[in-house]
């Protein structure tokens, strides 16, 4: 996708920009925050957090390879070009500016409740069949987050592709103004961050920001499944785009998903594609991400690119870390399935990670044990939300549920039958010991929940108790 050891930054255009002293001979392959990840060729950002300041590792990215550090005050004897900055977080956003005004690439911004990071995936995944593609890594969709992506955006590339992501009012318009996008959609409009924000139609409000910073004869792609569609169509209307696409399972949808059924390969999936049909199974399971690749059509119908090889790639892409990436493991002699969805949850997110769980029936038939972490954000919602969980876990008959978090945990518990109320521990690693003694030969695991919960510890965890004899997906 984005290439690498491309020259990403020129002395001279690091000079321009902050008045610095570099050599013109110098060049950035790569801008990077963190010490610990940075590449040889990366100019090392040293930014001042919360809980951490960036400075205090400006020797350990030297040692890395840094070729230079942009720094808020000079580090004696530091042998290494420095970028002497009053604010290094406005430095980033200065070239973060200076990377969006020089590049020719179609911009894509992406927001939404659920599936931002894996709709940026798919659409990289797509894409790269017909040009570079630089897109943000990780979920780095936030105040700092959206800068570094923007600053690592390749001058070669022909698409950029933006996740912007928020947990309070106002956080999208600044984020999607700097990335100026061609094309801005939401994925969809659920209650995360809910305890923030106070109530559905604020949510939305806030994420049809995402349509405020489209270019002139840019295109708002809405989705269709959401009582807000309405709504996030008379939003995107105010910034006339050119052209509006809606995507989803409502028939009036311009990219419809017409059938989904799953099978050892992933999910089978109907399309139609402003009225043109397709077939194609994709290798995400879950009828989430049926929906989600919808959203590459509308990319694709767009930019008027070749269907057919759309239609090719959505049959090849790969896992996606952490979002329904699925294990076959060996733990104490015994064959299991381990369906790892532990980056993120919300409600939506949390049942529709459920029933990935149950319709899960290649391979082993065994018992299907949900490994649920609490869902964070929800404020004064929290118990009602938490209950809804424990009640959808029973209507869809899940075998065994072990739970990790404080009291809103407490909720989904209570209303469980008291035969599925196995575990519920505050500490996510506490659970691994009882799940170890109760696991039998066959048993399929799902791990969900919201990233502060840290149930990911558990698939941690597991990876390393097991004997781990191949790592597959979707079969």
């Amino acid at each position: 996708m984005s290439q690498e050891n491309k020259i990403l930054w020129t002395g001279d255009e690091l000079n321009q920009l902050f008045g610095s002293s570099l050599s013109s001979d110098l060049q950035i392959t790569g801008v990077s925050i963190d010490s610990r990840t940075l590449q040889p060729g990366d100019l090392y950002v040293a930014l001042q957090g919360v809980s951490q300041d960036g400075h205090l590792f400006v020797e350990k990215a030297v040692q890395n390879g840094a070729a230079a550090v942009l720094v808020s005050q000079e580090i004696v004897g530091l042998k290494c070009p420095q970028i002497i900055v009053f604010d290094t977080l406005m430095a980033l956003e200065e070239m973060g500016d200076f990377a969006r005004m020089r590049s020719l690439a179609t911009i894509i911004a992406i927001t939404g409740s659920v599936g931002k990071t894996s709709t940026k995936e798919i659409l990289a995944y797509v894409l790269a069949e017909f040009g570079e593609v630089s897109f943000s890594i990780a979920s780095f969709n936030n105040h700092w987050g959206v800068p570094l992506s923007l600053a690592r955006l390749s001058r070669s590339a022909k698409f950029g592709i933006f996740e912007i992501g928020m947990n309070h009012v106002g956080e999208i318009a600044p984020l999607v103004a700097k990335v100026k996008p061609h094309i801005s959609l939401v994925t969809n409009v659920a209650p995360a961050h809910i305890g923030n924000m106070g109530n559905m139609q604020a949510i939305a409000t806030e994420k049809s920001a995402i349509y405020s910073g489209l270019m002139a004869g840019g295109v708002a792609i809405i989705p269709s499944d959401t009582e807000f569609y309405l709504f996030l169509s008379s939003m995107a209307g105010r910034y006339a785009p050119k052209q509006m696409i809606s995507f989803g399972v409502d028939e009036q949808a311009d990219i419809r998903l017409l059938s989904y059924q799953s099978d050892e390969n992933g999910g089978i999936i109907e399309a139609s594609v402003q009225g043109d049909i397709f077939q194609y199974t994709l290798p995400l399971r879950g009828k989430h991400f049926a929906v989600n690749s919808l959203i590459a059509w509308a990319v694709a119908v767009s930019l008027n690119l070749d269907l057919a090889e759309v239609c090719a790639r959505l049959e090849t892409i790969p896992p996606i870390k952490n979002r329904g990436e699925i294990y076959e493991l060996e733990l104490d002699g015994k064959k299991i399935i381990l369906i790892d969805d532990a980056y993120n949850a919300n409600l939506t997110s949390m049942k529709a990670g459920i029933d990935v769980l149950m319709d899960y029936r290649w391979q082993y038939q065994g018992r299907r044990i949900a490994i649920l972490g609490e869902m964070l954000e929800l404020g004064e919602y929290a118990p009602e939300h938490h209950a809804e969980l424990g009640h959808y876990l029973t209507t869809r008959e899940v075998d065994i549920v072990y739970l990790t978090g404080g009291e809103a945990m407490e909720h989904c518990f209570a209303v469980l039958p008291e035969i599925n109320q196995h575990v519920c521990v505050r500490q996510p690693l506490d659970l691994v010991p009882s799940l170890m003694r109760e696991l039998r030969n066959g048993d399929i695991l799902l791990v969900k929940g919201s990233k502060g919960s840290r149930v990911s510890l558990v698939v941690d965890d597991l990876l390393k108790i097991a004997a781990t004899k191949n790592k597959v997906y979707a079969r």
